[in-house]
């Protein structure tokens, strides 16, 4: 195979005098930094995204070397340079497996931090981190939401340690919250899961990176941006997890709520003896102070961030906070224009518990239990009650049989008494009934007059029916006297036929209808024969019984036997269809249904 000839650039003529043009150089040396800056960005992107962590492990060591010199130069980074270098981190804890490895991982991404020179590049970084977790949040499925969950809270981790190194210093502290006010909450979509994971472990990271050292208007200017969430958010969700998480959270981990908490577990285990815990007093032994200072000691030595085996719980020391500037901030979000009437309703609870919370008074949790009365404390025995029941069943069996043996007037004047059916018996039965010497005193003081009215009641209700001892006289009966003529008046009904057959004209067609109406009769009766006289005749004579050959034969001509294979029947199971099917649109041959 021949060999292609070898070319080059001709050499352009030098002319003496003329200087070379240096500015035409200067711009091509730029655009090839940038393009081999962007090229080790892709690269470091590529590397990390692989699942071997011995490579990914050697790749960080050269990224935090790289980012500590490039950082340094005269070209700084961008938000795009940080985007490009987190979408191969976020890929690196993507393909990271086992739960050690992945809380490796997490770290070394935190410490990535710390590798710039300025707090205000790591907090660049931080800021582009959250950019780009939000963008990912929605693609991230159930197995490895935890694992992000766990960078988000080492990163924030990170970031706060970036602060506490340069003693909270609040232009820092707004750079910071600027940066999750705006890429988790100032977003179009919000995403919610991740803005609930971060109200969760917020105050929870503050106080284990400061340590309780840190200064009051720090911990207020870090709550701030919330104060203006409540106000603007629609979110229920998110703003409802703001109040628990933020503002309830801060006056339970202060020394206010830490006593009522103890306070409450005490007077749970003692059963709640008193209707209010304020009667309950708080009593320290010396002892019990001495091992608290002990432990104290013992914990400033080894500080534990996140929980193990074997050290299950971590101590959070409490945040100091001024609350009269948080409810300063609240008061004048309340009545600014942009503040929404559901926001300002909870802007007012927030309010009162933060006031109560000043005066002294911890304005959350159960401060008082209704008590119960002593007479109803005490428990009944199961056999008192089942005595009184079977009594009361009694009762009001004897009550129904008292009032069916009353009259219709005694029941009338019970009603009218007021008094229990077993008392209104008792009186009926101790009246006395009269006896016959009263009723003889009785007569013999009016005269008779008692036995008199009752001869007159009996004779009123005995009414005897007439006795007729002759015949009633008819005069109907009598004979015709002289002179007397009988005459005999027809019925209404006979005067109307008589009237009608002189004065009626017959109709045409009525007669024409009744002559073919006789017709027809005389058709269906049969001739010669009467209706009194009917006689039914049974000719049995040509009656023959079928013989066996013929009914084979007619049975094997039938097209209804399943077992006949070879017969057809005469008319097929399947139902015509009188329309016919869809037409293949490919099919160009034409059809005709004719």
């Amino acid at each position: 195979m021949a060999k292609l000839p070898k070319y080059r650039a001709k050499k352009s003529l030098k002319i003496p005098g003329q200087k070379p043009a240096a500015s035409a150089k200067e711009p091509t040396k730029k655009i090839d930094v940038k393009i081999h800056l962007l090229e080790q960005e892709i690269k470091f992107a590529q590397a990390l995204a692989g699942h071997e962590p011995k490579a990914q492990g050697k790749v960080l060591k050269n990224l935090k070397k790289w980012l500590s010199l490039r950082s340094k130069s005269s070209y700084p980074f961008t938000d795009k340079d940080f985007l490009r270098l987190w979408k191969g981190l976020y890929y690196a804890m993507w393909m990271s497996d086992k739960p050690l490895v992945q809380e490796q991982l997490a770290e070394d991404l935190g410490a990535l931090l710390h590798c710039f020179p300025t707090p205000e590049i790591s907090l660049q970084f931080y800021a582009v981190f959250l950019e780009s977790i939000n963008r990912e949040w929605f693609g991230i499925d159930q197995w490895r939401i935890d694992k992000f969950m766990m960078l988000v809270r080492r990163v924030t981790r990170q970031g706060l340690v970036v602060l506490r190194d340069n003693e909270w210093n609040l232009e820092l502290v707004k750079l910071f919250r600027n940066a999750f006010k705006k890429h988790i909450f100032g977003q179009s979509h919000v995403s919610v899961g991740l803005a609930m994971h971060f109200l969760d472990i917020y105050i929870e990271e503050v106080a284990k990176v400061s340590q309780g050292n840190i200064k009051k208007a720090a911990v207020t200017s870090l709550i701030r941006p919330f104060i203006t969430l409540l106000a603007t958010l629609t979110d229920t969700r998110i703003t409802s997890a703001i109040v628990k998480n933020i503002f309830n959270n801060l006056l339970q981990q202060s020394d206010l709520g830490r006593q009522h908490r103890e306070k409450y577990e005490a007077w749970k285990s003692f059963g709640f003896p008193t209707s209010s815990i304020d009667d309950l007093e708080m009593v320290e032994d010396e002892s019990d102070a001495d091992v608290e200072e002990n432990g104290e000691e013992a914990a400033s030595e080894q500080v534990a961030l996140d929980p193990r085996a074997g050290r299950v719980n971590v101590v959070l020391p409490e945040l100091k906070f001024n609350p009269r500037a948080i409810l300063d901030a609240l008061e004048k979000l309340l009545y600014a224009s942009d503040t929404k009437s559901k926001a300002r309703k909870r802007i007012k609870r927030i309010m009162e518990n933060y006031e109560k919370f000043v005066q002294g008074i911890f304005p959350l949790g159960i401060h008082t239990v209704p008590r119960i009365e002593e007479e109803y404390a005490k428990q009944p025995s199961v056999d008192d009650k089942i005595t009184e029941m079977e009594d009361y069943e009694k009762e009001l069996l004897n009550s129904t049989k008292l009032l069916k043996s009353l009259t219709r007037g005694e029941r009338r004047k019970f009603m009218k008494s007021g008094v229990t059916i077993e008392e209104f018996v008792a009186q009926l039965q101790k009246k006395p009934k009269p006896s016959k010497s009263l009723l003889q005193q009785l007569n013999g003081m009016n005269g008779g007059s008692v036995e008199k009215k009752r001869k007159k009641k009996t004779l009123k209700r005995k009414i005897t029916a007439p006795t007729f001892t002759e015949e009633p006289h008819d005069p109907w009966q009598e004979p015709l006297q002289e002179g007397e003529q009988e005459y005999f008046v027809p019925s209404m009904k006979r005067r109307l036929e008589v009237v009608n057959s002189e004065s009626t004209v017959i109709n045409p067609f009525a007669v024409k209808k009744a002559k073919k109406a006789a017709k027809k009769v005389k058709q269906l009766e049969t001739p010669g024969c009467s209706s009194a006289k009917k006689k039914v005749r049974i000719a049995v004579e040509m009656n023959t019984s079928q013989d066996t050959a013929e009914y084979l034969r007619q049975v094997r001509s039938s097209p209804q036997i399943p077992y006949d294979s070879d017969k057809k029947p005469s008319k097929s199971l399947l139902k015509p269809n009188l329309i016919p099917g869809p037409i293949n649109p490919y099919y160009k041959r034409k059809i005709n249904f004719t």
